[in-house]
């Protein structure tokens, strides 16, 4: 015996079809008895009509009146009426015969014609004033007519909703098949490793495009989370094998040597200063791992954005004055956000750094605050040198640094956790030029989305 198909399309589409098939089922049977019924009514109701028309003219009439009506009756051609009239000793008087004596009232009997064939009535039985029997009733044809009719057409159309109904579901799972063998198919090929193939989209715009094309945008963000993995990666070893390798070489020059006392505790403090500048890397990158995956590490709690930054502003004053750095500020008051303050802190932090390590002496710089209905605007400015138009999405990747960067301080990894923290606050970092100089301008949502 073929097995039949076990997918949950199929199962589904099986369910739905024999959900129908029974609901026209009912359907049909509730019609069929409802037209019986009438049709029955109408019937039960010409035998009363009849009936009491008989005991009128039987009444006009007198003695044997009822007897001679009855006989006139039963003696009419090609009528669908049925009548007998029997005596208190159970002998026709009148009439057709009958096989058994009714019980009073509605009774499904049987006469008997003169070809001696019995013939099913629908009857209405009463006691005359003599003891006698009356019996009324009518041929029910209209409602054998209905039975011979309805009931095999209905069986046919039964039997043709029940097989449109399997054939719908067969092909209704096929279809739900390949469109899902497909995703699945395009699954299995990511799995073996071709990480370049997406899900199908038929352009129909339907559940299945609907859910590809959000498979889609995960794989993309996959995909770039892995060429960043391997950016990092690459980069990590990069900028650490230079420090590494001078750091060994000194400590295997001063091993080497008859250096005395200062001159190993020299070798000692550059080798302890250049671990903590790859420490300082290596912090940097697990800050911007903790923004990114969010988590416990981003809790949000109302901010007074005004006061922190002017915080930061007095603190960096001093700094900015020491380093012959022209310091302004233009902090709209009352301005609050929700936020986690210490992120949004070294948000502005590591602005403000890059503006006073990456420009030259006589620079002036600003930081500014402004709101909107919906956003804030924390902008860092300065006219140093700026940044080429073609180099400005790059200082935001992880360890990007300009040529006119090499010989400063730093791993290239400050303004990537700039726009760390301000994707984490639901916000963007945009660099804008400030004609001269750059202009970073920060835009973060009242509340977090």
């Amino acid at each position: 015996m073929p097995k039949l198909p076990s997918s949950t399309a199929f199962r589904f589409a099986a369910f739905y079809s024999l959900a129908f098939t029974m609901l026209i089922l009912a359907l049909g049977t509730a019609m069929y008895w409802a037209i019986r019924q009438e049709l029955r009514y109408e019937l039960e109701q010409r035998v009363v009509t009849e009936r009491g028309a008989i005991l009128r003219e039987a009444n006009d009439l007198g003695v044997g009146g009822l007897e001679t009506i009855i006989a006139d009756r039963a003696a009419t051609k090609n009528s669908d009426m049925r009548y007998a009239l029997v005596d208190a000793s159970g002998r026709l008087r009148a009439g057709w015969k009958v096989t058994a004596i009714p019980t009073p009232g509605w009774s499904n009997m049987l006469f008997v014609k003169q070809s001696g064939k019995l013939d099913d009535t629908r009857a209405f039985t009463s006691r005359t004033a003599d003891g006698g029997t009356l019996i009324i009733g009518a041929d029910p044809e209209a409602i054998e007519e209905l039975d011979g009719r309805i009931i095999p057409l209905f069986a046919v159309a039964f039997g043709l909703i029940t097989a449109i109904g399997v054939l719908g579901a067969f092909l209704l799972s096929g279809a739900l098949g390949r469109r899902l063998g497909a995703i699945n198919r395009t699954a299995d090929a990511i799995i073996g490793g071709d990480l370049a193939r997406r899900m199908p989209i038929s352009g129909t715009g339907d559940e299945f495009d609907r859910l590809s094309e959000t498979l889609n945008q995960m794989l993309d963000r996959i995909a770039g989370l892995l060429d960043n993995l391997r950016q990092v990666s690459g980069d990590i070893a990069h900028d650490l094998r230079t420090p590494l390798a001078r750091l060994r070489q000194r400590l295997d020059l001063a091993l080497a040597g008859n250096a005395d006392a200062p001159a190993l505790r020299t070798a000692m403090q550059q080798a302890i200063e250049q671990s903590e500048d790859m420490l300082e890397l290596f912090a940097a990158i697990l800050s911007i791992s903790e923004v990114e995956a969010g988590g416990t590490v981003v809790r949000m709690a109302p901010l007074d954005l005004s006061g922190l930054m002017n915080d930061l502003a007095d603190s960096y004053q001093l700094s900015a004055e020491d380093a012959d750095r022209a310091f302004s500020r233009d902090i709209a008051p009352g301005i609050a956000i929700e936020a986690n303050r210490e992120l949004i802190a070294q948000l502005v932090v590591n602005l403000l750094d890059n503006a006073l390590r990456h420009t030259p002496p006589g620079t002036a710089i600003g930081i500014a605050l402004t709101a909107d209905e919906d956003a804030v605007h924390l902008a860092v400015s300065d006219r140093g040198p700026g940044i080429p138009e073609t180099d400005r999405e790059r200082v935001f990747a992880r360890f990007a640094r300009l040529e006119s960067s090499r010989t400063t301080p730093g791993h290239g990894l400050g303004l990537s956790l700039v726009a760390a923290i301000a994707r984490a606050h639901g916000g963007t970092v945009r660099l804008d030029d400030n004609r001269p100089g750059v202009t970073f301008m920060v835009t973060l949502p009242r509340r977090p989305r």
